[in-house]
């Protein structure tokens, strides 16, 4: 069975018709990418040890994002199918969401708001990373 073996807390769509997908996260620590052309499996993306309250979808649909009660922030290409970094929120992360227009996530992690800048672009095609602010109450 393919589906998630725990409640579903998560899903969303990807923007990019180029590649049609939805994805979703659950109580079972897991990050599901599915083909929405034929509602299968495309990818698991394994390694929260916690369970999960959120996924979201880069504004582009090359990235999505995951965190919950292991306190990090992980980030997925959605083209490789392959894990990119894992941010650290620093408490239970409730919600993230991308920047519409601008490579900055941002994260829900208890009293606190966290957005991290990520750049795009180099020759060499990587994502980088900076924490940009934290704030906090």
């Amino acid at each position: 069975d393919e589906s998630h073996s725990e409640w579903v807390s998560c899903v969303r769509f990807s923007p990019n018709s180029s590649n049609p997908i939805i994805v979703s996260c659950g109580w079972d620590k897991l990050v599901k990418v599915w083909n929405l052309a034929n509602c299968k499996l495309k990818t698991n993306h394994i390694g929260h040890t916690g369970y999960l309250n959120t996924v979201t979808v880069s504004p582009d649909g090359s990235l999505c994002a995951s965190g919950g009660k292991d306190g990090q922030a992980m980030l997925w290409d959605l083209n490789e199918g392959k894990h990119l970094y894992t941010l650290d929120g620093g408490d239970i992360i409730n919600a993230l969401c991308f920047s519409p227009n601008r490579y900055w996530l941002c994260a829900a992690t208890g009293p606190s708001i966290k957005i991290w800048t990520l750049f795009a672009g180099y020759t060499d095609n990587l994502v980088r990373v900076w924490q940009v602010t934290i704030g906090t109450r």
